[in-house]
């Protein structure tokens, strides 16, 4: 079993991590939301552990950045946010487990393997007519040719993928991007327009589709 553990405090994060691996939980560490992002778009876990209070994404803006991008993964936030609310709003974003700290290390074991039984594995790959994407391995190929994406090109085109073929807010592609600040109109045009000149190669069908008035799908003309 793999988890992924983000904590600022190195000494928890420490203790915790060693009492993982006497119960056979091997743990990725972040000691930062961002950190945990890039962690999770290259290796994917049973469970996500994480704390709310962390440096430069916090642990509320992870979850919902991954439950936009349609990720699956359980989580636990385990946090000395013990009010109310918090415990709230970590359910109303998708979290599947709430401990406050402190808290015992073999309750934490307990519900991780509750969590980890429970996990359905998402598809690690994606195909859509010549279009092909490792999740795992950040790799893009259409018709063969390997594509280089930008980090936000490839947050959207995995937002896209995991709703194909459905259509995706204009909303939720900016709260999923753009967590923490509020994007310009040409930002949001300039990575649509650059992502389907990436992906939509000449001579090639189109699939990236504008649903004027709902949003971007990923999909092919004839759906």
């Amino acid at each position: 079993m793999l988890v992924l553990l983000a904590e600022d405090e190195g000494d928890l994060a420490e203790l915790t991590i060693d009492f993982l691996a006497t119960a056979d939980i091997e743990c990725d560490y972040a000691f930062n939301g961002e950190m945990a992002l890039n962690l999770i778009a290259q290796q994917s876990y049973d469970v996500l552990v994480l704390d709310v209070t962390m440096p430069k994404v916090d642990g509320f803006a992870v979850c919902q950045q991954l439950k936009m991008l349609g990720d699956s993964t359980p989580i636990i936030f385990l946090t000395a946010r013990d009010n109310l609310d918090d415990k709230l709003t970590g359910f109303a974003l998708g979290a599947d487990d709430y401990l406050t700290k402190p808290f015992e290390l073999e309750e934490l074991v307990a519900r991780i393997k509750v969590l980890a039984k429970k996990n359905i594995p998402r598809s690690h790959t994606f195909q859509l007519n010549n279009l092909y994407i490792d999740f795992n391995q950040q790799q893009v190929k259409r018709a063969e040719q390997t594509l280089t994406l930008s980090k936000t090109q490839w947050q959207l085109l995995t937002l896209l993928a995991q709703n194909s073929p459905n259509v995706v807010s204009k909303i939720t592609i900016e709260d999923a991007i753009w967590p923490q600040q509020q994007p310009s109109k040409a930002m949001y045009k300039t990575l649509i327009f650059r992502l389907r000149n990436l992906i939509d190669l000449a001579g090639e069908q189109p699939l990236i589709q504008t649903i004027r008035g709902s949003g971007i799908a990923l999909r092919a003309c004839d759906e």
